[in-house]
């Protein structure tokens, strides 16, 4: 600012300069007139000038300035029923997409106002939702083939996505891992976006709003989101809540008659939730529960038991693992995989480790049971009592392929105990490169 008053200052004094030169030499009353206001004008400029270097460069300018507000009205109501109608598909899902999240932003954009119409939706009586991912829509298409094929009279192929999930192998590894999962740009479901619309808009109008959904609900997955959501507002304030909810969801629910995969996977959630807070409350439940009435492992049950009980569920799940009714494979790989996590430290863990070693007809599927071996407890009682299982097993075995993968995976512990001998021992796998790093990734670069 004071540069532009010192720029003005000198233009007029050039101008009165100029003007003075000019100006005819008789005198004009006009030309007087002009040039006393010439010099008015640059005296007030000087003036404030001074004024700047007094104030350290500052000059308070006032402007009257015409502020126009526009605003655009946001209706929750009709958003939501836009959300509930949009259905993403193959062939637009990604521009199906960023219309629901353009929704979802607007709805917490309106706030507070919001919440009448979302409660209305997450609370009604017969609720609905939309299911956004992509395995969900893969479920929903194989459900609908296999039930193409029933009307027919036929038997269709189990599709991928059911058949991993309604595994005992894959419940148990998925129910491992199923409370990790982060939020998402784009949300899971409808309800879980505007769950989550709820939680971002905040207060105790949310707050109550949640609550009022946990009470509700008979899906497990809501029943964990809502626990994650619950958990950041409040802390572990809803903790009993959530064990009692999902207690009486384990009681009452099969997943039998699953229309969707989120139903499918509620058990899932919701042992992944008792495993979550230590809950050994429902162990005696779940053990009438590992095997389903159609003779299927449930995995979640089995996770559940592992994690709780520890070293204690191995002789519950040996027993089961020669249950008669028992014929998939990969349920009893679920639980398999649960009784050699004690390898080295239970009588039974060793014995159903050395009985699938050398168990021919398995195939190389045998081999995986060598990462157990390596993985888990490391201490070094638990490492030496697993090279001594090692060593019973080779005095019996006369089949040199095994014998060397056993070789191989006791200089593999032996690295273990003691880094120094990596140089003359190797990395200890005795066999193709890789196969326990694969079985057991935490394994890699030790």
């Amino acid at each position: 600012m004071k540069q532009v008053i010192a720029i003005l200052v000198a233009t007029l004094v050039g101008a009165a300069a100029m003007f003075i030169l000019k100006s005819p030499t008789p005198a004009a009353t006009s030309h007087d007139v002009e040039k006393e206001k010439l010099k008015e004008q640059i005296a007030q400029l000087r003036s404030d000038l001074k004024n700047t270097d007094a104030q350290g460069n500052r000059i308070t300018t006032v402007e009257k300035e015409k502020v126009i507000t526009v605003t655009t009205s946001i209706n929750p109501e009709e958003i939501l029923q836009e959300l509930i109608t949009v259905r993403p598909g193959d062939d637009n899902r990604q521009q199906t997409m960023r219309r629901v999240i353009h929704y979802m932003v607007g709805l917490t954009d309106a706030g507070e106002a919001a919440f009448p119409p979302i409660e209305g939706f997450l609370m009604q009586e017969n609720p609905v939702d939309v299911e956004y991912e992509a395995n969900a829509m893969a479920f929903d298409r194989e459900q609908a083939a296999a039930a193409e094929a029933k009307a027919k009279g036929e038997d269709g192929p189990q599709g991928r996505v059911i058949g991993f999930v309604r595994s005992g192998f894959g419940s148990y590894f998925m129910s491992r891992d199923i409370l990790k999962q982060n939020r998402q740009l784009a949300p899971r479901s409808l309800r879980l976006g505007l769950l989550d619309v709820v939680a971002d808009i905040g207060g105790n109008p949310a707050e109550a709003i949640l609550a009022g959904v946990l009470a509700k609900t008979g899906r497990g997955l809501e029943v964990a989101y809502l626990d994650g959501l619950l958990e950041k507002i409040a802390g572990d304030a809803y903790r009993d809540k959530i064990l009692e909810t999902a207690h009486l969801l384990l009681k009452h629910t099969t997943g039998d008659d699953a229309q969707s995969l989120f139903d499918e996977t509620s058990r899932a959630y919701l042992f992944a939730l008792l495993v979550k807070y230590r809950d050994a409350t429902f162990v005696d439940i779940a053990k009438t529960q590992i095997i389903t009435a159609d003779g299927r492992v449930d995995g979640a049950v089995v996770n559940y038991l592992s994690s709780v009980l520890g070293e204690k569920a191995v002789s519950l799940l040996y027993a089961k693992i020669n249950d008669k009714s028992l014929t998939d494979d990969g349920d009893k790989m679920a639980l398999g995989d649960a009784i050699l996590k004690h390898v080295g430290t239970n009588a039974d863990s060793d014995k159903f480790f050395a009985e699938v070693i050398t168990d021919e007809k398995l195939g190389p599927i045998r081999f995986l049971a060598l990462g157990h071996l390596v993985g888990g407890d490391n201490s070094e009682q638990t490492l030496r009592n697993r090279q001594n299982l090692i060593q019973s097993i080779k005095a019996d075995s006369k089949d040199e392929g095994l014998n060397r993968m056993l070789d191989g995976t006791n200089n593999r512990i032996e690295v273990m105990l003691d880094p120094t001998k990596a140089s003359t021992l190797g990395n200890g796998n005795g066999g193709p490169a890789g196969l326990l790093e694969l079985f057991n990734p935490s394994q890699n670069n030790k």
